[in-house]
């Protein structure tokens, strides 16, 4: 019995450690950073996502075109055609933002360039990005495969238009899925990323499907002929595609002469008439369930309301076509001879 009697305790004891456990985690769930609610400030918002997530806070600094624009304090007397910071400003990270036109305490686009960012710190951002946020540029920025999950995550959730990722070369191979149905990207730029032909494959046949993409940009990558045979593949069955960079590339003459074939006359094969078929099919069946239902010579094909003079409707009908069925002839002769060319002298 007293053994018994032991391991009931020790049961009950590792109940209530668990539970306890349970309890701690709930606690630490109310304090993760996506329990945290925006607020629609997003320097507040970034900075408590931080703390959050134990990272270090880099500073957002307000992306500015000149001196007057940047909020710094010239002094009177000096030349305003520049300003002077401090010795090692340029090379400590930060965050250049651009606010909303509507919202100041909101922005619009975000870009860092030169500094390596860690998929937390995208987490981060993602985390705080208002509804308005529409650009995003990474330049040279050591973006990893698990960078890019986050920042896919983002174009499903956000009104995303413009992705700038020039000089992250690590995840060459997996920018196609960018163009995925879920992100609605207008403008991709993929510039010194080191994108061979073997990753125009995978490229080419998500830009065959995508519907939102207008502008699009491989300048200074290491595409070849066989990797501009397969953007042509993928650009015959796009039509939102208006401009491809591939200058500074390895493209001879039979890669040129792919995507101009493409641009110009385009001859549809088998498999591309079967698709285009089925396409405009469906948009007739989607166009005709919203109508109601027609016979073949275009009149409805509900019923008339019964009335108490559709008979005598009918009979006059009739009437009227038997009794203009000798005018109606002659009226044709008539019109014939009206009609008729003059004889030929």
């Amino acid at each position: 019995m007293a053994k018994k009697k032991e391991k009931n305790t020790a049961k009950e004891e590792t109940v209530q450690v668990v539970e306890g456990d349970v309890e701690e985690e709930e606690t630490h769930d109310d304090n993760s950073p996506e329990a945290y609610v925006l607020t629609g400030d997003y320097r507040a918002d970034y900075t408590e996502i931080c703390k959050r997530s134990d990272l270090s806070i880099i500073p957002l600094k307000l992306r500015a075109t000149s001196p007057a624009s940047s909020g710094t304090e010239v002094p009177e007397g000096a030349p305003t055609t520049f300003v002077t910071k401090d010795k090692y400003c340029y090379l400590k990270p930060s965050i250049e933002i651009e606010s909303d036109d509507e919202n100041k305490d909101s922005i619009k686009s975000f870009h860092i360039k030169g500094w390596k960012v860690s998929p937390q710190l995208l987490n981060a951002l993602s985390l705080a990005a208002p509804q308005s946020l529409n650009t995003i540029s990474l330049w040279r920025c050591g973006l990893t495969q698990e960078g890019l999950i986050v920042i896919v995550g983002m174009l499903t959730k956000l009104p995303i238009r413009n992705l700038l990722l020039d000089g992250n070369p690590q995840c060459a191979g997996e920018y196609y899925v960018l163009l995925s149905e879920e992100c609605n990207l207008s403008t991709l730029s993929l510039r010194s990323n080191k994108m061979r032909c073997e990753h125009m494959k995978q490229l080419g046949a998500a830009l065959a499907g995508n519907k939102s993409l207008t502008n699009l940009s491989l300048h200074n990558n290491n595409i070849g002929d066989v990797g501009a045979i397969h953007l042509a593949k993928g650009l015959r069955m796009n039509r939102t595609l208006l401009t491809l960079n591939l200058s500074a590339n390895e493209l001879s003459d039979s890669g040129t002469q792919a995507i101009s074939e493409v641009l110009t006359s385009l001859n549809l094969s088998h498999d591309e008439i079967v698709a285009r078929r089925k396409l405009i099919s469906e948009n007739k069946t989607s166009v005709t369930n919203d109508e109601p239902p027609t016979t073949p010579g275009g009149r409805s094909k509900e019923r008339p309301g019964s009335n108490s003079r559709t008979g005598s409707h009918t009979a006059l009908d009739k009437k009227g076509k038997g009794g203009a069925s000798g005018k109606g002839k002659k009226q044709d002769k008539m019109d014939k001879t009206r009609y008729q060319g003059r004889p030929e002298i």
